[in-house]
């Protein structure tokens, strides 16, 4: 039975060994599940650290982009009111230069048929000629009384004339003056239009910076962003060409800037010429006034 008691020994140490052991290695996966947890929550923290500093710089370059593009909308607004006020006042400088030197014409050449018929009258010693002709014989003075009539009939059609030619002449400058506005303000609607497509397309182009910083180490990605980038680049440059064009009254045709256009000449006609009031009273235009 000596036997029997040795195995129970053993049997008996061996659990206890066993136990050992399973408290041991039980203590080792409590040990290496605590390292296992710290570790990761070291990495989460560092993670949470690194996204939120990312967030934070993305955060602010959105806010510096965004900050740099209202600036520029700003000062793209102000420019644009600049140059339409700019050319308002041009546009009614001339219009008022060209009105006021058609009024003066017309002053003028209303003048000139005022002492044309004023000419045409029969003069005081001409009807103390016709008295004596009446005197000496009634037809004589008859004849002269009614060519003096035809004269004057003759002087008054001729100042209506002129003034019928100056009432056409102011119809005609007011309309003239009504289709330049029109003008105008058809050109400050086309400004308007592009300024806003110019503003609209900046703003595309800074949304598109800034995907391109988003998007660093993603060759296909960034390729297109490039290609969109470089296609509104060009839809800028010819928007800017077409304000260019509508600025210098050529719509549609590039303009070529520094060459001075050519001046314009105006030829009037004088109703004076080859008369004695020629001498009297210049004609606009005349090289001698």
């Amino acid at each position: 039975m000596p036997q029997d008691k040795d195995d129970s020994v053993r049997s008996a140490l061996d659990d206890i060994l066993n136990i050992e052991s399973d408290r041991v290695k039980a203590e080792d996966d409590a040990k290496r599940k605590r390292e296992e947890e710290a570790r990761r929550a070291k990495e989460a923290a560092e993670k949470a650290a690194r996204d939120a500093e990312e967030r934070r710089v993305r955060e602010e370059e959105e806010r510096r982009v965004a900050e740099e593009r209202r600036q520029r909308d700003e000062e793209s607004r102000k420019l644009h009111l600049r140059q339409l006020e700019e050319l308002r006042v041009k546009q009614e400088s001339a219009a008022k230069a060209h009105l006021q030197e058609e009024e003066m014409r017309l002053k003028h050449e209303q003048q000139l048929a005022v002492l044309d018929a004023q000419k045409k009258k029969i003069p005081i010693w001409v009807w103390a000629v016709i008295g004596v002709v009446i005197v000496g014989g009634g037809g004589i003075g008859t004849y002269l009384y009614i060519d003096s009539q035809r004269q004057e009939e003759e002087a008054a059609a001729a100042l209506r004339a002129t003034q019928q030619r100056a009432e056409q002449q102011r119809i005609e400058q007011e309309k003239r003056l009504v289709k330049e506005r029109e003008e105008r303000q058809k050109t400050e609607r086309e400004m308007q239009v592009l300024m806003a497509q110019l503003a609209a397309n900046q703003q595309k182009t800074d949304e598109l910076s800034a995907q391109l910083l988003a998007a660093a180490g993603d060759a296909e990605k960034t390729r297109q962003l490039q290609e969109e980038m470089k296609r509104l680049r060009d839809e800028q440059e010819a928007l800017k060409t077409q304000q260019d064009n509508i600025k210098s009254g050529r719509p549609g045709r590039p303009g070529r800037p520094g060459t001075p256009s050519a001046p314009v000449t105006r030829t009037q006609k004088c109703v004076n010429r080859g008369t004695p009031l020629e001498e009297c009273f210049m004609c606009p235009g005349d090289p001698r006034c």
